[in-house]
């Protein structure tokens, strides 16, 4: 079935169905001053990083053995998460990923239009086959960037194309990546895993050393940073688990 049959516009995911049943969330921008949400009783570290290759790992950027570990969750076709990209994620990752304290784990979330959200977000899992973790992020970024252009034209496929040459790839690479079960598996389990584990039900969400937390500035972003940060400097840098 084709990522493209549907209308931009439609809130119903085209191309899953039965098992692969997708949970679709709602795209909003909650205030991180309400308090964190506990995940499961579990500390996030840096050993919950999934293992895989190219298109099948998680995609993060940091130092592997950075102090926190923080997981955001979240879609391209969502608004307030091409907001925080383009106003608050460049302060954050000067300030703690370029400097080795957060390792930062991005993990989909698709939300209407799914279609193209899942579409998207294979398209940066299958430029990280040949680039690594690096390609990933420069193609997400080309998707926050463009978003309003690629999801509302008059050609969403044509838009994806373009930002896919900029990976390298052309329409026959791109029809065949849209297409690959696995990546669409991954995905689906990004989202169960999001909902289930950490109660994810809006985007952007975080996780920050397992606690589900909001943020709508880098201040409280930062702020959370800190105080993670000192935690486990306070606790000699062992896991909790």
């Amino acid at each position: 079935m084709s990522l493209f049959r549907f209308s931009s516009h439609s809130a119903a995911p085209s191309l899953i169905a039965g098992a692969l049943a997708l949970i679709l969330a709602a795209c909003g921008g909650a205030n991180s001053t309400d308090g964190a949400e506990t995940a499961a009783s579990q500390n996030e570290t840096s050993s919950v990083e999934k293992e895989g290759e190219g298109a099948l790992g998680d995609m993060a950027i940091g130092d592997p053995d950075a102090p926190v570990t923080v997981i955001e969750y979240a879609s391209v076709t969502c608004p307030h998460c091409a907001t925080f990209h383009s106003e608050i994620f460049p302060e954050i990752k000067e300030n703690y990923i370029e400097t080795g304290k957060v390792r930062f784990i991005f993990r989909e979330f698709p939300t209407a239009p799914a279609n193209l959200s899942v579409a998207g977000s294979m398209l940066a899992r299958c430029a990280a086959e040949k680039g690594g973790d690096d390609a990933y992020f420069v193609v997400l970024n080309a998707l926050f960037q463009s978003q309003r252009t690629w999801i509302y034209g008059e050609s969403p496929r044509d838009e994806l194309l373009k930002i896919a040459s900029q990976a390298g790839m052309d329409a026959a690479a791109f029809d065949a990546c849209v297409k690959r079960q696995e990546l669409l598996d991954l995905i689906n389990e990004n989202i169960n895993e999001g909902s289930q584990k950490y109660g994810i039900n809006s985007t952007p969400s975080f996780v920050v050393e397992g606690q589900t937390r909001h943020f709508s500035n880098a201040e409280d972003f930062s702020n959370a940073l800190d105080e993670a940060l000192e935690k486990k400097a306070d606790d000699g840098g062992a896991s909790d688990e």
